[in-house]
């Protein structure tokens, strides 16, 4: 089995939210919002930023949360599709 970049990307994620939420018993998939489902108050806000920082220099979620954090679109699903935008090599014209 051959794992694409937006997988990397989506199991790197999700081992951070568990990593993060490790008291709770709420399964983590990639429909799983962070603040509505996993009820992740400012403080772990801020953790989960930092922690994508340190697996991804460069790329912050920070206006992509701004953009989906009403109505649970905050999903991981969300984030990695968002991650994958910045991390995918540039075309190349030819």
């Amino acid at each position: 089995m051959t794992s694409t970049p937006e997988g990397d990307v989506a199991k790197r994620i999700v081992a951070l939210c568990q990593s993060l939420n490790s008291n709770s018993k709420t399964p983590i998939g990639l429909d799983t919002s962070l603040t509505y489902a996993l009820g992740f108050d400012s403080l772990r806000l801020m953790q989960f930023f930092a922690g994508v920082e340190e697996l991804y220099p460069g790329v912050a979620l920070e206006d992509w949360f701004i953009e989906h954090s009403t109505d649970g679109q905050d999903t991981i699903r969300s984030a990695v599709s968002h991650l994958t935008r910045f991390l995918a090599p540039p075309a190349t014209k030819g």
